[in-house]
């Protein structure tokens, strides 16, 4: 598929920052009602998404591959997860422009 975005592996880097060893990616500020413990698993989620995107690509290829996920015989259950995962790549890659 076609990420646009930086390349992972992303971590943790000092002062809240998420990125690359050249780049940083997102600032993770905790807010006033936040617990330390929040903030740093916010920044924890942020770090792993590209692996988390990469997984969850292969995964539902794969499982799409292996079923037709058109037939009826098919597990409703596999078939709500394919779409489920589907839906969140979507949301993950940037949406083609109106003009194109």
């Amino acid at each position: 598929m076609n990420e646009q975005h930086t390349p992972g592996p992303w971590k943790i880097r000092t002062s809240g920052s998420v990125g690359t060893n050249l780049m940083m990616v997102a600032s993770v500020y905790p807010m006033e009602s936040e617990a330390p413990e929040e903030n740093a698993a916010n920044a924890n989620l942020i770090a792993a998404a590209p692996c988390l995107l990469a997984a969850l690509q292969e995964l539902a290829e794969d499982i799409a591959d292996r079923f037709d996920m058109d037939s009826p015989s098919t597990n409703p259950g596999m078939k709500s997860a394919v779409a489920q995962a589907r839906a969140a790549i979507a949301r993950a890659l940037p949406q083609p422009s109106a003009g194109n």
